[in-house]
C-alpha cells in the first residue's frame, strides 16, 4: 500500500487574497502612470564629447556603467536618455584622470546635456 501527499502552502483568507490583489493592481497601474508622466518624451540625450584618442573611454550615470563613449554615439546603442532631475556623469579611461560632472535636467529641457570631458594623463 502506498501514500501520496501533495504539498501546498495553506492558502490565505479571501480578505487578504483580495486586498493582495488590489495591491498588486494599484501598483502596476501606478508603474504605467509614471511610465507615461516620465517617459522618453521628457528625457534629455546624453552627449559626451572627448578627443578622438578617448573614444574608448568608459561612461557611468549615477555609478552605473553604461557604456564606452564612442558606442553613445551610434544610434543602435545611444544616446542615453537621462530622466528630470540631478545625475552624476563620470567618464574614465585607464592612465588618465576620470572626469565627473553633475548635470541637472529640467521637466521642460528637450536640448541634449553635453559634458565635455578632457582626460588628461595620469603621471603615475
Amino acid at each position: 500500500m502506498s501514500c501520496t501527499f501533495e504539498c501546498k502552502p495553506p492558502s490565505p483568507p479571501r480578505r487578504e487574497r483580495g486586498a493582495a490583489l488590489f495591491l498588486v493592481a494599484a501598483l502596476l497601474l501606478g508603474a504605467c502612470a509614471t511610465r507615461a508622466a516620465g517617459g522618453a518624451d521628457q528625457a534629455a540625450p546624453l552627449k559626451i564629447e572627448v578627443p578622438k584618442d578617448d573614444l574608448d573611454a568608459e561612461v557611468f550615470v549615477d555609478g552605473n556603467y553604461v557604456g564606452q563613449v564612442k558606442a553613445l554615439e551610434v544610434p543602435e546603442t545611444g544616446p542615453i536618455l537621462l530622466a528630470p532631475g540631478i545625475h552624476r556623469v563620470e567618464v574614465r579611461k585607464p592612465g588618465r584622470f576620470p572626469v565627473q560632472r553633475t548635470v541637472t535636467v529640467d521637466r521642460s529641457q528637450r536640448a541634449p546635456v553635453v559634458v565635455r570631458a578632457e582626460l588628461l594623463e595620469d603621471p603615475a
